[in-house]
């Protein structure tokens, strides 16, 4: 809810001509929005990533922000502004993220490319990555920390683009030669290297971010942030998993992954899985299904062959223990305190809970 209500503040559906001002450009610069017609603003701009804030997502890399702050003896009422930037950037790539996969759900509702069209959802999702320097601008940091926070925020820009480049492009290509050689480990380092960096990276600076704002010392930023990079690609991995076993609530297309053909860690994990018990039959169907056109495609069969392999407790089992081991060095970096009891229980929330 603090989340919601600082995406609200920050891009209200009804804007004065301040908040026009501080979205678009700054008050250095309002004089070249003169003749600016709100309406377009509102249906170009602000509505397209209303329409997916306001499914109200977990929230949870907004909460890390201000769980790193306290953390480290930071004040996280005066930060809630903000954890409107975790969500403008997280929904932005979601847009972007669900026009080139051809999503047709999001949040339990149609993507903003089938309800705005596709070029105002490219341009509205971009826009939403760059919100959050404005949000920096009133609030008292150092010149250091200013600097820092913008430092990060460009890293995760780059980083998380490279992310998606590799998701784009795929690991397909490489499972033919892994499985003639019998060695399926490049193919998955290859798919942790991609979810660190799309799911990882973004979390870790948006809980980096919150320390930087706390006062936090380089190492405790550290620290949080591989906890958090740890927590990021945690949930990615679930999210792999929960894909092919289905989302309540109607919230994606069960086994949308198989059915684009992407390989994902559950897929990886079952043909690991297979080569090491001699199963060749089987290996080369589960890959071959891959090879087939998507209408053909035995999905529910995939599914079943790849839960009977453990493919997916033992993807949940890694997500639980990279986790686990990262929040070694926060217990070592931080003093006890409640909010650090609090980020322990939020890292078991984000990883075990899963409501959908």
């Amino acid at each position: 809810e603090v989340a919601l209500r600082t995406v609200e503040a920050v891009s209200p559906l009804a804007p004065s001509r301040q908040h026009l001002v501080e979205l678009a450009v700054s008050r250095e610069f309002e004089s070249v929005m003169e003749g600016l017609p709100t309406d377009a603003f509102v249906e170009g701009l602000i509505r397209p990533v209303r329409a997916i804030t306001d499914r109200q997502g977990k929230g949870w890399r907004s909460m890390g922000l201000l769980l790193a702050s306290a953390v480290v003896g930071g004040s996280p009422a005066g930060l809630e502004r903000f954890t409107s930037f975790p969500e403008f950037l997280h929904t932005g790539s979601l847009i972007i993220d669900d026009i080139q996969d051809n999503s047709l759900l999001r949040r339990g509702g149609p993507c903003a490319h089938l309800e705005f069209g596709v070029a105002t959802a490219i341009n509205a999702g971009t826009a939403a990555y760059f919100l959050g320097e404005g949000i920096t601008r009133d609030h008292p940091l150092t010149a250091a920390q200013r600097l820092r926070v913008y430092e990060l925020y460009f890293t995760c820009l780059r980083g998380s683009h490279v992310g998606q480049a590799l998701d784009l492009h795929g690991l397909a290509h490489m499972v033919p030669a892994c499985l003639e050689s019998g060695d399926l480990a490049p193919v998955w380092e290859a798919l942790l290297c991609c979810h660190r960096l799309k799911s990882g990276l973004p979390a870790s600076v948006c809980a980096r971010t919150g320390a930087v704002l706390g006062g936090a010392t380089p190492a405790q930023e550290a620290a949080l942030g591989d906890y958090f990079l740890a927590l990021g690609l945690a949930f990615q991995l679930l999210d792999d998993v929960i894909n092919l076993q289905g989302f309540g609530k109607s919230l994606k297309t069960k086994a949308e992954d198989l059915i684009e053909g992407k390989v994902t860690a559950p897929v990886i994990r079952a043909l690991m899985a297979l080569g090491a018990a001699g199963d060749a039959e089987r290996q080369r169907w589960l890959w071959g299904q891959f090879g087939v056109p998507d209408s053909e495609r035995e999905v529910g069969a995939m599914v079943d062959l790849i839960e009977a392999t453990g493919a997916f407790e033992t993807c949940i089992g890694e997500a639980h223990s990279m986790v686990d081991a990262a929040w070694l060095k926060v217990d070592a970096a931080v003093p006890d305190s409640f909010a650090k009891v609090c980020l322990r229980a939020f890292g078991w929330f984000v990883c075990k809970v899963r409501d959908y």
